[in-house]
């Protein structure tokens, strides 16, 4: 995932925004499609022609497993979060498909955790609240992407990096 971070707009002091890598915009996306549907229907149309017909509902499963899987990554390439640190409090606002979740913290108390794991392929957790209620952010962004965040998060809430 892709970490954007602004600082001192919009009236906050701190804005960071984790949204997934799009290599490809969602209509280029639909073009792959239909260019591997035509080269699948056409393959499964000659195999047909020569008399093996059971090539194409094989091409017409293939077409369908490329259209769900591209669908899918369209749906989740609108996922982000966003996390303001203004004035007075922090706010984590996570958008997973058509769903938003808004958590709000006190700036003053708010914590910002990176917990490390003692194992090497596990990938650390970035955990940010306070009063007993905590989130995970950043969950699909690099360990790198995490450490850096964690930094700049510390410093624009005000505790010590």
């Amino acid at each position: 995932m892709a970490v954007s971070v602004r600082i001192g707009q919009e009236g906050e002091d701190f804005r960071a925004e984790i949204r997934p890598n799009a290599s490809m915009t969602p209509r280029n996306l639909a073009v792959s499609v239909i260019c591997v549907t035509v080269v699948c229907l056409t393959i499964g149309l000659g195999f047909l022609s020569m008399g093996l017909w059971l090539v194409l509902p094989f091409a017409g499963l293939e077409i369908f497993a490329v259209g769900m899987a591209v669908g899918y990554t369209i749906r989740r390439s609108a996922d982000c979060e966003i996390i303001s640190v203004r004035e007075a409090d922090v706010t984590v606002t996570k958008t997973n498909g058509s769903k938003s979740n808004q958590s709000t913290f006190p700036r003053y108390w708010t914590r910002v955790r990176l917990d490390r794991s003692p194992h090497r392929l596990h990938r650390s957790r970035l955990i940010l609240g306070s009063h007993g209620r905590f989130i995970e952010v950043g969950a699909g962004a690099t360990d790198e992407a995490r450490n850096e965040l964690a930094a700049a998060l510390k410093q624009a809430i005000g505790h010590t990096p």
